[in-house]
């Protein structure tokens, strides 16, 4: 789909604040006070909408798309494309410089290509309906990761709380679970794992363990886990043998999108409205 500017090279995103720029001086009182909202808080214009932006600037509404008309933009929908397309990397924006790798790592670019190929290929599989299911359905989501994948599951943690509420890595190591001693609702809470090579002995007793008290059980793990398809059938195995010194989590790190953007896009979902809500919060304290 491309209309408005995300038909556009990504310098015209820079092209177009560059107009802004300029012709900020003669722009009319109230389109100058759009303006340079824009320019002040680009960063995070992207959870705006045009009315956010008219109150904040204290114009009306129909100021903020005549101010973007005018720099030959029409409304906000163009100007979010655009925004996207300047920070996405698409069709022709980037070079294909494979020629100028030395052999061994070509072989590395393609192994580690090859890994988010297959996570890609799962979309459309079992594994991975049953895998969105569980992870939208349940009234709570617990996810958790040891050793070298922690840091891969409290990230995913955060991220996916933004998609969705009622979010929270787990780590029996440090709570000694007490977030289960009031087992939930059959379904009503879902335990996403991520598991690699050497497999955590403790990932396979939490997913037992939350099996037994009603929970449904997402797992994210290599291509060697051997426990995970006997304790659910939301399994997403993630190649990780490219060849580097340490197994690859790119194929992970795809698989944990993948799954979070499902959430998050998926019926009833607001993503637009949770974004919002969490900017406002972060706001409050000074991050943005």
């Amino acid at each position: 789909m491309s209309h408005g500017f995300s038909s556009f090279a990504q310098a015209s995103f820079d092209e177009f604040i560059g107009k802004m720029e300029a012709g900020l001086p003669d722009l009319p009182r109230q389109e100058a006070k759009v303006a340079q909202y824009f320019l002040l808080n680009l960063n995070a214009i992207s959870f705006e909408t045009g009315k956010t932006i008219a109150q904040k600037a204290g114009v009306a509404e129909i100021t903020v798309g005549r101010m973007l008309r005018r720099f030959g933009c029409a409304g906000m929908k163009e100007f979010k494309e655009l925004l996207r397309h300047r920070y996405s990397v698409i069709g022709d924006s980037v070079s294909d410089d494979t020629a100028e790798l030395s052999g061994d790592w070509q072989q590395q670019r393609a192994a580690e290509l090859r890994a988010v190929g297959t996570v890609y290929s799962r979309i459309g599989s079992p594994a991975f309906a049953a895998a969105e299911r569980y992870l939208r359905e349940a009234d709570e989501v617990h996810v958790t990761g040891f050793q070298t994948v922690r840091g891969l599951a409290e990230d995913t943690a955060r991220r996916m709380a933004l998609a969705r509420p009622r979010v929270r890595f787990v780590s029996g190591h440090d709570s000694m679970l007490s977030e289960w001693l009031d087992p939930p609702k059959l379904g009503a809470s879902c335990l996403l794992i991520i598991d690699v090579v050497p497999y955590a002995a403790e990932c396979e007793t939490l997913a037992r363990l939350a099996r037994e008290q009603g929970r449904t059980v997402v797992v994210v793990t290599d291509e060697y886990c051997h426990w995970a398809q006997e304790v659910t059938d939301a399994v997403i195995n993630a190649p990780s043998k490219t060849g580097l010194f340490l197994e690859s989590v790119l194929g992970l790190t795809a698989a944990t999108s993948l799954l979070i953007h499902a959430v998050a896009t998926g019926p009833g979902s607001d993503p637009d409205q949770r974004l919002r809500d969490w900017k406002r919060l972060a706001q409050r304290i000074g991050i943005f």
